[in-house]
């Protein structure tokens, strides 16, 4: 096997999402971030060059106290565009901001949430995998990827060579999975984020498909983990990337 490094692009993530966080107040109050990209206020995994379209910075107070997000209203959010062709390629950066604002505190409370959208015309010039990374307020950075539709159509990646493998063939409830994707070709290879997991009926029993793009270079891998639910019955399960139809085979007891 080829040496492995990860290149991971999801991160995910368009449609859920890849989110940072951070505990404030003595551990009290967890904020998590989320970014994602919207389209007629719509989430998407592409783009196009020379539309139009918000970049969305969502900011949750998951703990049990408040959390001061800003002292402004609006609260104002920026971005940070790159190209991820291999390396991150910085290209602009945008911003929400306001030359009106009013002086006030913006409280979060425990489950309560505040979005803030940033307006942005993707260049004409844009190929390949997109890397955003987006904060608003004092709420931590995270960061989600797109891939242009024009890299979409050219069908510039391929994926054959790509396998699934686990750390080992039988599993009990409650114990942790450790699923690798491998790209044993010699060329890039781009699929969708995640995994999902069948039965042996062919029912999906459980998926993380649809959460962004990776994007793997000849020899690179990708980590996922999984833990076996104590209500899933016993038998054979298939284990598949969003690359292909090859699939590790397991057997939960």
């Amino acid at each position: 096997m080829k040496g492995a490094i990860i290149t991971m692009i999801i991160i995910g993530v368009i449609f859920a999402g890849v989110y940072g966080a951070i505990m404030v107040h003595g551990g009290e109050a967890k904020v998590s971030t989320t970014v994602y990209v919207l389209e007629n206020n719509t989430k998407v995994q592409s783009i196009t060059p020379g539309e139009n379209v918000k970049i969305a910075v969502e900011v949750k107070n998951e703990g049990s106290t408040s959390f001061s997000l800003s002292g402004q209203v609006p609260v104002f959010a920026y971005a940070n565009i790159y190209l991820d062709n291999g390396e991150l390629k910085k290209i602009e950066e945008v911003s929400y901001t306001s030359n009106h604002v009013v002086c006030h505190v913006v409280n979060l409370n425990p489950g309560e949430k505040y979005t803030a959208y940033i307006d942005w015309s993707v260049p004409e010039n844009v190929s390949g995998v997109v890397y955003i990374e987006a904060w608003a307020g004092s709420a931590p950075k995270a960061n989600t990827t797109v891939m242009t539709k024009s890299t979409q159509a050219a069908g510039s990646y391929g994926s054959s060579d790509v396998y699934v493998s686990t750390d080992s063939l039988i599993y009990y409830s409650g114990n942790t999975v450790y699923i690798t994707i491998t790209n044993y070709g010699d060329s890039d290879a781009m699929f969708q984020a995640g995994f999902e997991v069948v039965n042996d009926a062919g029912t999906v029993v459980y998926s993380t498909l649809g959460s962004g793009y990776v994007l793997l270079h000849g020899g690179d891998s990708v980590e996922y983990q999984w833990t076996v639910p104590s209500d899933l019955q016993s038998g054979i399960y298939y284990i598949y990337s969003g690359a292909n139809g090859e699939s590790a085979q397991i057997y939960i007891y």
